[in-house]
Order: structure tokens, then sequence, then C-alpha cells
């Protein structure tokens, strides 16, 4: 009985480890969260940059970006439906909310890590974030 015990118990320690290193690896930028349907899509993600071109997007995505210096630039690139991006600091406070992008550039200044929040629906085109 003992060695079952012992056994569950270093289990449970793997289980919680690696959900540890999880949520490390999301807070410290190393991943993404989405919750969206993309057809074709092809996307580029790195520390200090995401980019993506696709046939459809829609639904919810979002990226911690850490970017070289103290501006971000966005691209978008509209074909159709609607494209809306949040970017927020580190307190949460929103350093931009746009709705219904079309194709453009912009440069924000940013105070370093951020997070990027991507809203779509039935967006055909792309972005590129750096």
């Amino acid at each position: 009985m003992k060695r079952g015990s012992k056994g569950a118990l270093a289990a449970g320690g793997v289980i919680l480890l690696v959900i540890l290193v999880m949520l490390v690896g999301y807070y410290a930028g190393f991943s993404s969260a989405r919750s969206a349907v993309r057809i074709g899509y092809v996307g580029h993600e790195g520390w200090g940059s995401w980019s993506a071109s696709y046939a459809q997007l829609d639904g919810t995505m979002k990226k911690i970006i850490h970017p070289d210096g103290d501006s971000l630039h966005i691209s978008v690139r509209t074909e159709s439906g609607s494209l809306s991006i949040e970017v927020k600091d580190r307190e949460g406070n929103c350093l931009l909310d746009e709705e219904n992008i079309g194709t453009g550039e912009l440069k924000l200044d940013v105070p370093g890590q951020v997070e990027v929040r991507i809203e779509a629906d039935a967006h055909k085109g792309g972005f590129d974030i750096r």
C-alpha cells in the first residue's frame, strides 16, 4: 500500500510542476492564448513580434509581446471582415483600443512588455506587430 501512495504522490507532483511551468511560460510571454477559428492561417510568434496572414480569422487571440525599444509598430491588412486590436501595459492600463481596423499602419509608444488582444469577425487579411 505504501508504494502506491508514493507513486500517486509523485504523479501529482509532476502534474503540478507541469501546470506551474505552463503558467510561468504564459505570463513570461512564451505562448499565446486563443479562442478562434483560423482558416489558412500562417503565423509567426517571437519574443518581440507576432504576425499572421489568413483566409479567415474569427474569434479572440492574445499574446504578451516584449518590444525592442519603446514603441510598437502595428500593420494590418484587411480584405474583408473586421479586426479589433487592444494593447495593455503590465498594470492593465489600456494603451490602444481600435475597432474595425482597415488596412494601414500605426506606431504606439509603449513602456515595455504589453499584452496584445486581437478580436476578429470573419476577417480576411493579416497583421504584423513588432
